[in-house]
Parts: C-alpha cells; structure tokens; sequence
C-alpha cells in the first residue's frame, strides 16, 4: 500500500469521509501540522497532558485551556466569540480526549457534540487512548478525531504517526450538517497528502492494521485486570481507571466507550517518589516502546511526583501484578 491507500483504509475503518497520516510528535502537533485551526480562531481545550503544545503551537489563535471536560465548562470558555460555520470563519474549536488528561477523564462526547453545534463549535477529539477500537467519535459528534498510531505500529513504527479522520456530514431533519460541512472543507483545503512513508513504516502500518482489534482487545482486558489488582492493594491509593465505578466519568465511559475501558490505568504512591519506584522495576517497563507488547509505566506528574500511568500491554497480567508488587514492598 501507498500513503494514499493507507489513508483510504484509515478512513474506512473510522467511518470518515477521509483521512491523513501526519509525521508528528502528538496529536496536538498535528493538529498544528493540519493548518486548519487559523489565527483569529479561539481554541478551547481540556488538555493538561500538553498544555505547552496548546500554548505554544497555534500562533495568533486564542487559546483557553480549561479544568474539566464537562458542557459547562467549554460553553463558558466560549462565551463571547462570534464563530462562524463558514470556511473563512472565525471559527470555534472545542478539543478533548475520549480518555486523558490527568486522571483518565472520560467526556460524554455526545452532549458536548450537542453543545458544540449549539454554540457553533467544532469538536476535535484526541481518541489515542481509547482507539478507534474502543470509541467512535466521529458518530459521537466529532468532526475530528485524530489518533496517535504508537499501537497500530505495536510500537514499532521508526518514527511518530498520528491519523486525523473527518466526519461524513449527515442529514438532520433535511438539513446539512454544517459543523461536518466546514470541517471537511477546512480539510480538504490541505490537499493531497505530503507525507513520504519508507518501505518499513507502510509495512508496519499494513501489519497493524491487520491484527489491530486482536491486540486492542488483549490491552483493554490486561488494563482491566491490572486495575482490579491495583484497586484492591493496599500498598497504593486513588486508582483512576473509567471501569472502575470509583471513577468519576464511570457512568458517562459505559455509553462512549467500546470494548472494555482503555488501556490506561493511573494510581497513586503511598510511600515513595515515581522516579525511586521506577528503580525497583524492570528497565523495559520504561524504555519499551509506547504501544508494543510490554506494559509500559510513566510519571505524568514528574519523577518526584507520586502518580504512576500504566499502560498495559499484551504481556501477561499475572507477571506484571507479581512484579508491581515486589516493587512496592521494597
């Protein structure tokens, strides 16, 4: 496959009415990359995982970065702005992840679609955690959704990819919708793909795609396990994961998400440091790459904070839970 029949594919699983593969770190950068949120746009973000991307990568657009995922919360942070559903603008962005931002947040992506087009907003959704696999965003009310490939690539892909996918406009009591509409015009305005992919990362990607749902579904049901395991250890505390029902978007992930509840687990240490914690662990708990096969543990909050996220991969559960827990009582 080429970049363009990759693209076609990616947009076929997604239910887009197309897609592009950026080069890029995150999927903020390649929301930059895209060109499509312009100077004059506001921006309105539930992003603390890369406040710095937000704040420093789209000149001349005002940026609002706000402290919950919630209707009130963007409909309050837009206050004040004449957007505009047409391709000039100015236009109104509305950025969240389907799961992210410290403590997992998990948004109900379908009334903040209701909202968005209320308020004459384009809703962008981050789905990296979750995957296409496990949320649609795009049927939710997104006419954006862009995903980071670590997982498609099972982490081997050479370098960064992210997917943006655009939504279908759909007929609504015979009338189009504009939000889809100006979207989709903003990005076809990028024009033909410019990315260059070598022979490895096309094939990585093809062999991805072949075994994508197979893989997913072994995260999903490892990170369940890891959390019922963390859960009830007393050795840590505030165990943030959306199928727990301590989580406080439980209610709202069990009708957005699909398959399980993500793959990412987050908790607190009781006695000691992240960085110290790390160095009780295995090496490849650190350096493996994001997406491949071994769970993978960062510090969101820095190494001198106490928080832990886990990403679980398709090792097995058992070990992994048997080696957290050595580490924990040293």
């Amino acid at each position: 496959m080429g970049v363009q029949q990759l693209e076609e594919a990616w947009a076929a699983r997604t239910g887009a009415r197309e897609a592009r593969l950026v080069a890029a770190p995150h999927v903020p950068a390649a929301l930059s990359q895209l060109g499509i949120v312009r100077p004059g746009d506001r921006l309105v973000a539930f992003a603390d995982d890369f406040a710095d991307a937000f704040t420093r990568g789209f000149d001349g657009c005002d940026v609002a970065l706000v402290g919950s995922p919630s209707v009130e919360t963007f409909v309050a942070a837009s206050e004040n702005f004449d957007a505009s559903l047409d391709a000039e603008g100015p236009h109104l962005w509305w950025f969240v992840n389907s799961i992210g931002g410290f403590g997992l947040r998990v948004p109900d992506l379908r009334a903040l679609g209701r909202a968005a087009r209320e308020a004459r907003a384009l809703l962008v959704v981050d789905n990296t955690v979750a995957s296409d696999f496990g949320c649609d965003p795009l049927r939710l009310g997104a006419v954006l959704s862009l995903e980071a490939l670590d997982r498609v690539c099972a982490g081997k892909a050479p370098r960064k990819l992210v997917a943006a996918s655009v939504a279908r406009s759909q007929l609504k009591r015979h009338r189009v919708d504009a939000a889809a509409e100006c979207a989709h015009v903003l990005f076809a305005g990028r024009g033909a793909s410019a990315l260059n992919l070598s022979a490895e990362e096309t094939d990585v990607l093809e062999r991805g795609l072949s075994s994508l749902n197979v893989r997913m579904q072994a995260h999903f049901d490892r990170a369940r396990a890891l959390a019922e395991y963390l859960a009830a250890n007393e050795m840590v505390r505030n165990v943030r994961y959306p199928g727990l029902s301590s989580h406080p978007d439980h209610a709202a992930a069990t009708g957005i998400l699909e398959h399980g509840f993500g793959p990412a687990v987050e908790f607190d240490l009781m006695d000691c440091a992240a960085g110290e914690f790390f160095s009780m662990l295995p090496d490849e708990f650190r350096t493996s790459p994001a997406g491949g096969a071994t769970t993978r543990l960062s510090a969101p909050r820095g190494k001198q904070g106490s928080t832990i996220r886990l990403f679980a991969g398709t090792d097995n559960p058992l070990i992994v839970a048997a080696t957290l827990d050595n580490a924990l009582r040293n």
